[in-house]
């Protein structure tokens, strides 16, 4: 093997590899990189939230996203007296003000002031009693 006067005053070390095995010059360390149909975490967690799951409401079957799903039952299980339920709802009370630019487009949005908050914390705190039927299938998941 030659050695140049270049690799003579090279010093091998920690964080300095031979010369030999570094990458050349214009030359990737991945070079096939990302394959085309490999998704990331984010993505594949976006794709399962929008997916749809078939519900039965009133003695019919209807199709609603996942989201859709976790927030009924989030809203019901709160209604049924469970105070970490209840607590999560009223921390997403702000979040439906911040989209109601976008849901405004689809429905009447009524905003939620102080007042408002108090009277859903306190109905949550009596378990909203009387709401719910008994034989009411929402957010019967199939």
């Amino acid at each position: 093997m030659t050695t140049s006067d270049d690799d003579k005053d090279y010093e091998v070390g920690y964080g300095k590899p031979p010369k030999h095995s570094q990458f050349k010059k214009g030359q990737s360390g991945n070079p096939k990189g990302r394959p085309k149909g490999s998704k990331n975490v984010a993505t594949i967690f976006r794709e399962r939230l929008f997916s749809t799951v078939n519900i039965k409401e009133n003695g019919r079957r209807k199709q609603i996203t996942m989201i859709e799903a976790l927030f009924r039952t989030l809203l019901k299980s709160g209604l049924e007296g469970d105070a970490r339920a209840q607590d999560r709802l009223i921390k997403l009370l702000p979040l439906a003000d911040a989209d109601a630019s976008d849901a405004e487009q689809d429905a009447q949005i009524v905003r939620t002031d102080q007042t408002d908050e108090d009277v859903l914390r306190y109905f949550f705190e009596v378990g909203g009693k009387g709401l719910f039927d008994a034989d009411d299938d929402e957010g019967e998941h199939q």
